[in-house]
């Protein structure tokens, strides 16, 4: 795929003197239009989904060769189903979460016709920086709730992915002026200088290490940002719990984009002495869903070699520190370096001292520990940063309770793992070390709002108050005054 554009023909600095231009457009047309109605807000809903839509193919054709094995029918279900619902469901709420909420009034003025509310008025111009795990998922999901809630956005598509970022980039010039929409498919000159405008809010899904330095760019200009970040998310696998189909589950969720997702399983807590039986179950049902791997497209590989060498490592670590680490090699083939896969990977006697212990893994890797006391497990993931999701699989519902109250995660999920991203309903975000910001339903919508404070007094009200600021201290005022301060 070759792709012959402004986007990719011309050099970073090029790129960003056209930022700055589009940037200050933006800015300019969000005073001067005002606020936009529910009919401009949805009709920018329905040009993301159109523009998708028609699309779709050269978007995953073109993350297919970014990656070099990534099947375009597999990226359209990874990348662009979902993204589409949560759109259509974004546009079929705005209209009601413009209505903004009402407020009581403070007595006694709410009596005398004082009227409080809450308007949701658009931030402004919303810069996003997205990830390559999902590129064309996570550059143009967010533009639900940033146009429902009436804003400019600006994105800034991964430098990891580039023949989809560059996809990207002209369908938005396709569908969109740029005083709306804009897209830049940069390098890393780009990366660097995007996060350094002064936008309204800002969007970054990554790594933690790479926020903090997103975060100290946007503190300069105190913008407030949304940090989707990732960490080790755990599973915990109750003694009540059916092993063979929490390991279906799981397994689902390992391998989903050769384990490249943020919400991935990280690590799992098996009840001791049921690790035997899991492992099994898992290398069935790995073996069902992935025959054979190298030449296989639906059998994710690492995006760059750089990503693959980082995953080796930790193995390497592991391994060389005592660690047991067990393949899952369905067909027994040899995975070339140059192809940059590796099989399913298991790893039990883990020490916090291995890299695998303290870094995400983002990759076909799983570490297994056990437990003898469900508290133990608790105890394990209270000791560690807080993650964007916890699993819990099993029917007690006493540890149910307890994972929800001893616990802090981004998202929890009960017997399955991923899924609560597609329920476009529910907020979706991190805590803590994991991000800081929802989007995704109401919360979304508030997200990339102003929640503007109106009170609309009244004649009588008005009277009242300056009658009894006029009134004297030994009046009905004073008694007001001393009741209020008991």
């Amino acid at each position: 795929m070759v792709a012959n554009s402004e986007f990719t023909q011309s050099s970073d600095a090029v790129l960003i003197d056209r930022l700055h231009r589009v940037f200050a457009a933006q800015q300019k047309s969000f005073v001067e239009d005002g606020e936009p109605d529910v009919t401009m807000r949805k009709d920018r809903i329905s040009r993301v989904i159109a523009m998708t839509i028609k699309h779709a193919d050269r978007f995953t054709e073109a993350t297919h060769a970014d990656y070099g094995s990534r099947n375009p029918e597999l990226g359209k279900a990874l990348d662009v189903v979902s993204l589409i619902d949560g759109l259509k469901a974004d546009r079929a709420a705005t209209a009601g979460f413009m209505r903004g909420e009402r407020r009581p009034s403070a007595f006694p003025l709410g009596l005398l016709g004082g009227r409080s509310r809450i308007h949701y008025e658009p931030l402004g111009v919303i810069g996003n920086i997205s990830p390559w795990n999902f590129p064309i998922q996570l550059s143009l999901s967010m533009l639900g709730a940033a146009f429902g809630a009436g804003n400019r956005v600006i994105v800034k598509p991964s430098d990891q992915t580039p023949l989809t970022s560059t996809a990207i980039a002209e369908a938005i010039d396709e569908y969109f002026d740029e005083t709306e929409l804009a897209a830049f498919a940069g390098g890393f000159d780009l990366a660097v200088e995007f996060p350094k405008l002064p936008f309204d809010h800002l969007m970054f899904t990554g790594s933690p290490a790479l926020a903090k330095i997103v975060s100290a760019e946007a503190a300069k200009n105190l913008t407030p940002v949304t940090l989707e970040l990732g960490g080790k998310s755990p599973v915990l696998v109750s003694r009540t719990a059916d092993v063979a189909e929490a390991a279906r589950r799981i397994m689902w969720g390992k391998c989903l984009n050769g384990g490249q997702v943020c919400l991935a399983p990280d690590f799992g807590f098996i009840p001791a002495g049921s690790e035997a039986a899991f492992i099994e179950a898992a290398t069935n049902i790995v073996g069902e869903m992935f025959p054979t791997m190298v030449g296989n497209d639906q059998y994710i590989n690492f995006v760059n070699e750089r990503h693959y060498q980082r995953v080796k490592g930790y193995l390497d670590d592991a391994r060389e520190k005592g660690a047991q680490v067990i393949e899952v090699n369905p067909a027994n083939e040899d995975f070339p370096p140059a192809a940059r896969k590796m099989p399913i990977t298991f790893v039990l006697n883990v020490t916090d001292d291995m890299v695998i212990s303290q870094e995400e893994i983002f990759g076909p890797v799983f570490i297994i520990r056990t437990y003898s006391d469900f508290a133990e497990a608790i105890e394990y993931v209270n000791s560690r940063p807080k993650p964007l999701a916890l699993y819990y699989f099993g029917e007690d519902e006493k540890e149910w309770q307890t994972v929800l109250n001893k616990t802090s995660s981004g998202g929890t999920v009960r017997n399955d793992v991923i899924v609560h991203f597609m329920q476009h309903k529910l907020p979706f975000g991190g805590v803590g070390n994991s991000g800081t910001g929802r989007y995704h339903g109401i919360e979304g919508f508030r997200r990339f709002s102003n929640p503007r404070g109106v009170y609309e007094q009244s004649n009588i009200g008005a009277k009242a108050i300056r009658l009894g600021l006029n009134f004297p201290m030994k009046s009905l005022h004073s008694k007001v005054i001393k009741a209020k301060l008991r």
